[in-house]
């Protein structure tokens, strides 16, 4: 696949989706059982759990269309803006999947309205899903902070300036010559 902007953004923008729809199932299903008391079960997606990753995902989808509305400098400062965001993405989703615990027990306390310890889960495996997709905006970002993309008119639409008697009619015209009067330097 060529490096071109409309694909960059293209897998940007469709890496940043997968990103949000990830967030948004559920990631941990956990369940607390204690005698005497009716059993606590929590369905709790990324979201939930860290709401900066949902932050994140939304600003990776916003600069891709930043980046179709910029060029020269300021498309290369949006590359470096969606470089940083995947790299956040990334890390905020490996701190998430290594204190999966600490989260969950946040929200079992929430819930309960104490502190509880003896709580069991199942995880899915969205982070894996995540991750990847992170890594990918950061690489999107990152050929966008450094590659330049000029997207100027073809050559076949530039004029071939022509001197002296070389002129046609109509190039004389362009240059602000009038080809009806004769002059003697031709």
């Amino acid at each position: 696949m060529k490096l071109t902007l409309r694909n960059l953004i293209s897998i940007e923008l469709l890496s940043s989706v997968i990103i949000l729809i990830a967030l948004s199932r559920p990631w941990v299903v956990a369940t607390y059982e204690e005698a005497g008391f009716p059993s606590v079960s929590l369905s709790l997606s990324a979201n939930q759990l860290n709401a900066s990753l949902n932050g994140l995902a939304i600003a990776a989808i916003a600069s891709a269309l930043g980046a179709i509305a910029t060029r020269g400098v300021f498309r290369r400062l949006v590359g470096a803006v969606i470089f940083w965001i995947g790299i956040g993405i990334v890390v905020a989703t490996i701190d998430l999947t290594n204190n999966l615990d600490q989260f969950v027990g946040l929200q079992f306390e929430q819930a309960i309205g104490r502190e509880v310890t003896d709580w069991a889960a199942q995880t899915t495996q969205y982070a894996w899903l995540v991750i990847p997709a992170g890594v990918l905006v950061a690489l999107c970002g990152l050929a966008l902070a450094l590659k330049s993309f000029e997207t100027g008119m073809s050559q076949r639409y530039e004029r071939n300036l022509a001197k002296g008697s070389q002129l046609t009619q109509w190039q004389a015209l362009d240059q602000g010559i009038d080809p009806t009067i004769e002059s003697s330097s031709r």
